[in-house]
């Protein structure tokens, strides 16, 4: 197995609400996984965790594999 440190994760999202009005989030959180830690679903939740807070920033949600606007 093999450590990670300086693991990254980014998300951007970018909505056009109106015509003149644009809203953007980027998240980015940055990880250390130790030697026999789970890299696959720690990957998956840390990609979760950022789109979750983008969307949320730009005033949507997902649910249920659907992008529903708050």
């Amino acid at each position: 197995m093999v450590q990670i440190t300086g693991g990254r994760v980014l998300f951007s999202r970018t909505v056009q609400p109106a015509q003149y009005e644009t809203k953007r989030a980027e998240v980015e959180i940055t990880f250390v996984l130790a030697e026999g830690e789970d890299l696959g679903s720690s990957l998956d939740e840390a990609a979760k965790t950022v789109k979750r807070k983008a969307l949320k920033m730009v005033g949507l949600s997902y649910n249920d594999g659907r992008l529903i606007a708050q």
